[in-house]
């Protein structure tokens, strides 16, 4: 099970997340954000109201209607694309043959 431990905002729609373990992942929501149809998302674009997350019980929250698997974060499937994480990412799908 893949625990979050720290989250911090890192602008513009990106988050700074540490896990259970000490990986690091720099996680870009604004595209999931930004193309979701469902109201209680896509209300997050605001970004006042986007850095306003919280982790409960391991996992990122916004609000009481949505969270992200912490799994989906560690695999990269958020990954920003200018993070200096993204490397490891790549090697440890590579050596484990992640199935996406």
């Amino acid at each position: 099970m893949y625990k979050i431990t720290k989250a911090e905002y890192a602008g513009n729609y990106k988050v700074l997340i540490t896990f259970d373990d000490g990986q690091k992942r720099l996680a870009d929501f604004y595209g999931f954000i930004s193309k979701s149809l469902h109201p209680s998302i896509h209300k997050y674009i605001d970004k006042k109201l986007f850095q306003q997350f919280e982790i409960t019980n391991y996992e990122i929250h916004w609000g009481t209607q949505f969270d992200i698997d912490p799994y989906d974060i560690y695999c990269g499937e958020f990954e920003a694309a200018d993070s200096p994480y993204f490397a490891d990412i790549e090697t440890s799908k590579a050596q484990y043959e992640l199935v996406e």
